[in-house]
């Protein structure tokens, strides 16, 4: 996050405390379990599945506070000034978003692999998340799972045909500029080779609403695991025994997305925007 913006954001539902918050209780139980049945989970170490989800969301963290740098440059400077560089490096964050995003969105499917492997190995379940959304869809997966998966079936198609005309395809992206009412200039993004349906949707509106979508997702799958973690394990967690997580600077960016351009509201999440001057 930039300098001009001072942000700091606490919620209950982010999905790395989540899980360190299991790893705790877990080295508790296990002094209980018997020998064979602890052996099934070896947490001298962090899992690598829960390590690569807190690393990626970093790195989307860390892409998303360089596109919002040079997003403001374009937004500000009137469209004959245009700045080549700011343009130029703003592309490459874009293409780089969808790549995260989509990185990111198969770390959730892994850590949902990784508990549902140890514990309901007859359920088929991928590190894959578009082979886990066709799984639900073709009715492979136990009820309550699929329910969770209905929402995001809606809008990762796009996401997936986004990222792979980038990385397959040869595709790139373009940004459109427009004036707008406010003095501030609107900026929009499309495919070049236009196989992709979507065309001139505005970048933070955009990207807002997937990140909007992706933590609505974690919210539901946090409430899947305080009902499986009971029968699993024992463990009663519920909401209101979640860790709050505090965020400031860059990794707070993802959810100030969400809630800033995608309306993302929830109970436990408590935003402070002083100082902020949002685009």
């Amino acid at each position: 996050m930039t300098s001009q913006r001072p942000i700091s954001i606490a919620h209950k539902n982010d999905l790395s405390a989540y899980l360190g918050d299991w790893m705790t209780m877990m080295r508790s139980v296990m002094n209980i379990m018997r020998p064979e049945e602890a052996q099934r989970y070896d947490l001298t170490r962090i899992p690598t599945t829960f390590e690569s989800l807190h690393n990626n969301t970093y790195d989307l963290s860390v892409v998303l506070t360089h596109l919002d740098s040079r997003l403001r440059v374009l937004e500000e400077k009137p469209i004959p000034q245009l700045d080549f560089q700011a343009y130029a490096e703003a592309r490459v964050f874009l293409k780089a978003f969808y790549v995260f995003f989509r990185i990111l969105l198969d770390n959730v499917s892994g850590v949902i692999e990784f508990f549902y492997k140890k514990n309901e190995p007859g359920v088929a379940i991928t590190k894959s998340f578009h082979d886990l959304l066709e799984n639900a869809k073709r009715g492979n997966l136990p009820e309550d799972l699929s329910r969770l998966l209905e929402q995001p079936s809606s809008w990762f198609p796009e996401v997936m045909d986004s990222r792979d005309d980038l990385v397959h395809h040869y595709d790139s992206l373009l940004i459109s500029i427009e004036h707008g009412e406010s003095g501030r200039n609107i900026l929009g993004h499309f495919n070049i080779k236009g196989r992709a349906y979507r065309e001139y949707v505005s970048i933070r509106e955009h990207f807002g609403f997937l990140l909007c979508e992706y933590q609505t997702l974690i919210d539901n799958l946090l409430d899947h695991f305080d009902t499986k973690f009971r029968d699993w394990y024992g463990i009663v967690q519920g909401k209101s025994g979640r860790t709050c997580s505090i965020m400031s600077g860059c990794v707070a960016l993802p959810l100030w997305w969400a809630y800033e351009y995608g309306n993302y509201r929830h109970k436990d999440l408590q935003v402070s925007e002083d100082n902020i001057e949002a685009p």
